[in-house]
């Protein structure tokens, strides 16, 4: 009689023990890993491109490509001298396409893919420039910018004095060769918006000093924007600042406004 209740009673006591024994802890779960945020792309509109010829007064053709898009805004790039020519700016010309403005690069004579052939013994940059503006204004348009690296930026100085631009973009240039210009208050449009650009230490001797001086020669408004390093003209787009060596122009070509 007395042993079912010890069973009982042994029941109740592994019971107890099991209830009390240590409680299995559970697998933490990792959070589910969120994916950074997407920066949006920067806005872009459909653009065409095309090769295009370019005659100068004294018969040259020139080598062009036009980055057509939607605006009535042109740029005209203008390379440096040495082994450059036209490529240097076409990766920059598809983005301001891309952005809107409507961009024009080509090759001086006697670079890339240009004829050689003319009086080359003087300063023909602005002849040069002429047709590419010329070109432009053909394809209607009336709001143009020049913009031009080193000899491109001479050339775009040399031009300012004779054609009514929206707007000037030196990169690491100079002023005109003829002492006739060099008043830089003689601008055919003085208050035109004038960027200079240019490192603070440009490894082409004397360039830094004579951009600063070129820019407080030049009327208001105006705009002198230094990058830290000592690269020369669209070499600046090979560094660590060719960002906001972009997003400086943009802004600046934003700035001077679009006409409806």
């Amino acid at each position: 009689m007395k042993r079912p209740a010890i069973w009982i009673v042994l029941i109740v006591v592994l019971s107890l023990a099991t209830a009390c024994g240590p409680t299995a802890t559970p697998t933490p779960v990792p959070p589910t890993a969120t994916a950074p945020p997407t920066v949006p792309p920067a806005p872009t509109v459909p653009y065409s491109t095309s090769t295009v010829s370019l005659t100068t007064e004294d018969g040259i053709k020139l080598a062009g490509t036009l980055f057509l898009s939607a605006e009535d805004t042109a740029v005209v790039l203008a390379h440096m001298a040495g082994e450059s020519d036209q490529q240097d700016w076409i990766p920059f010309a598809k983005e301001l396409a891309g952005r809107g403005y409507t961009a024009l690069t080509f090759d001086f004579r006697c670079f890339g893919k240009s004829e050689c052939g003319g009086d080359t013994s003087g300063d023909v940059l602005d002849m040069d420039l002429e047709a590419a503006i010329g070109f432009l204004r053909q394809k209607g348009f009336q709001h143009i910018v020049c913009m031009g690296a080193s000899m491109g930026g001479r050339g775009c100085v040399s031009v300012a004095f004779d054609e009514e631009l929206a707007g000037l973009i030196i990169v690491s240039g100079t002023g005109s060769n003829d002492p006739d210009k060099q008043d830089l208050a003689d601008f055919v449009t003085p208050d035109m918006p004038k960027l200079f650009i240019v490192s603070e230490n440009d490894h082409t001797v004397g360039r830094t000093a004579a951009m600063t001086l070129l820019h407080e020669s030049a009327p208001e408004p105006k705009i002198l924007k230094l990058f830290p390093g000592s690269a020369h003209g669209t070499e600046l787009l090979g560094t660590t600042h060719e960002q906001e060596f972009r997003e400086t122009v943009v802004d600046f070509l934003e700035g001077i406004g679009r006409i409806d």
